[in-house]
């Protein structure tokens, strides 16, 4: 059964993004301020003060001013920070494309084009995708050179800050932790960056090139699954997808991607995001071509439940330590087992990669221990 608190705050969210007009339940101050920290947690606040703003004069929107002062500050901040990662890509993808290494821009500020307010997207840094290896060493060495901190996270990112803003450098835009199901991702990247006409935002005066339509599509819905099975929902990736179906939707392949959603065994997965849209969301089963829509439904119960539970990236906080004697403990007992749980829960939307997963985070974690 669900709470006011969790009725409210997706009409708020559906108001701010798809246009819910559903009036709002009366809240105390406790239950106003459980919504601002909900929106936080999922990257989503600017989008909720949208749909606060559409419901100014519902009889029931009763915010006291210290909050909706808050509302309006962290909304400010979004909108500054968005506008100067905008300057920052503008500017850096200037310089990498005069160096001619084929810069490709992920997520983020490419996705946030298709936002009615693309500043309302909540952002953080910049991904860029290089898809040949020469153009990828070229942009590595300039911003070595040029950036800041420079760190090779692995072998397929490199991080620095350039302008005050964090970059990452990948030369493969996705990547799944299941060795076999890796390989066929990454065929489908290459050869889908390499065979299909470009694609491209408008930002400033520059045409920023972006992952094709259908491989951004699966990109997206790879990455949503990565996040349920080993960190928990996030909304702002569902309103990504939302957003990109209604937008840019009729520029996707289906066929294509159903083909890819299959080689990579994700249907079930597939379609537990298919029924968060549109248990969670308001979309229609016919807004979501890239599953059968008679099987689309999933409880989506437990997706609930993760929703208004989750209160951190739990997996940063399950890296093993070694005490001062011989003995190796967890940095949070409970995260652990939070971790156990949680991969049991979603094993069978994704089996293959779910138990790779979970190992993988499991030797990261005994990495941390000391020689």
């Amino acid at each position: 059964m669900t709470t006011v608190i969790e009725r409210n705050f997706f009409r708020l969210l559906r108001s701010g993004t798809f246009g819910d007009n559903e009036p709002v339940e009366p809240m105390s101050v406790w239950k106003w301020k459980r919504i601002y920290q909900l929106s936080l947690m999922h990257g989503v606040t600017a989008l909720v003060s949208d749909g606060i703003n559409n419901h100014a004069n519902d009889f029931f929107m009763q915010l006291t001013n210290e909050q909706a002062d808050e509302w309006r500050q962290t909304t400010d901040a979004i909108e500054a920070t968005n506008r100067q990662i905008n300057k920052t890509i503008i500017d850096l993808f200037a310089i990498l494309n005069e160096e001619q290494t084929r810069p490709i821009l992920l997520k983020g500020q490419g996705l946030a084009t298709l936002y009615p307010n693309p500043l309302h997207r909540t952002s953080g840094d910049i991904d860029i995708f290089f898809p040949y290896t020469p153009q990828a060493n070229k942009a590595d060495l300039w911003a070595k050179t040029n950036g800041k901190d420079a760190t090779q996270a692995d072998r397929q990112v490199l991080q620095y800050l350039w302008e005050d803003t964090r970059i990452e450098h990948y030369r493969t835009p996705q990547q799944l932790t299941n060795p076999l199901l890796n390989r066929k991702l990454q065929t489908i990247i290459t050869s889908e960056t390499r065979c299909c006409d470009s694609a491209y935002v408008n930002m400033g005066d520059i045409r920023i090139e972006v992952v094709p339509p259908t491989l951004c599509l699966l990109l997206i819905i790879v990455r949503i699954a990565r996040y349920i099975i080993s960190e928990g929902i996030c909304l702002k990736q569902m309103v990504d997808l939302g957003f990109f179906l209604r937008k840019a939707g009729d520029r996707v392949d289906y066929v294509k991607l159903q083909e890819w959603i299959k080689t990579l065994g994700m249907e079930h997965i597939a379609r537990l995001e298919s029924a968060i849209m549109v248990d969670l969301f308001g979309f229609s089963e016919e807004e979501m071509p890239f599953v059968n829509p008679k099987t689309a439904h999933e409880d989506t119960d437990r997706i609930r439940e993760d929703i208004f539970r989750l209160t951190s990236n739990h997996s940063e906080d399950w890296y093993f330590t070694q005490g001062k004697n011989i003995f190796v403990r967890t940095s949070n007992s409970g995260a652990m087992l939070w971790h156990i749980k949680h991969s049991a829960r979603y094993m069978r939307y994704f089996p293959n990669e779910t138990v790779t997963s979970f190992i993988s985070s499991f030797a990261r974690s005994l990495s941390q221990i000391e020689e």
